[in-house]
């Protein structure tokens, strides 16, 4: 919905009004709620109305395909934790692209996710014990112990 925040570009009012057009069809496609038309719903939620069973469809076969994937060794996973902090924080004798050329990018973007999550990390381990998944509760605390 901010492309300028990521861009160097001016948003006019009718590129916003578009992309909030999209986002909201996001967050609906992705509510678990099924939303009730009326005649005071904003045309905005009209426009995809017909479609939006589609997508949600598309969004839970998009996470039955993440969940059916296997599980982390944490050992690894710690050892990458590990060498992406040192990758984002300590520049070393050898460039980022020397060491990962080809992960350079999706390192940088996980180390930024991770800024974002961190202020909710509390509320992550809660939600984890509350669904159960008490052991992506460790999991999640040996993350934010490697990068914080």
């Amino acid at each position: 919905k901010n492309p300028d925040l990521v861009f160097d570009i001016h948003k006019s009012a009718t590129v916003d009004s578009c992309l909030s057009v999209i986002s909201q069809a996001y967050v609906d496609a992705c509510s678990t709620s099924e939303a009730k038309y009326t005649k005071d719903t904003p045309s905005s939620k009209l426009l995809y109305a017909n479609e939006m069973q589609n997508y949600r469809n598309s969004i839970y076969r998009y996470y039955e395909a993440i969940h059916s994937l296997p599980e982390l060794e944490s050992g690894s996973f710690e050892q990458y934790l590990q060498d992406t902090v040192q990758m984002c924080l300590t520049p070393g004798e050898k460039t980022k692209d020397e060491l990962y050329p080809q992960q350079l990018y999706s390192d940088s973007a996980l180390y930024e996710l991770f800024k974002i999550v961190h202020p909710y990390s509390s509320d992550v381990v809660e939600a984890l014990q509350e669904n159960g998944l008490g052991s992506k509760i460790e999991l999640f605390n040996t993350i934010r112990h490697n990068l914080s």
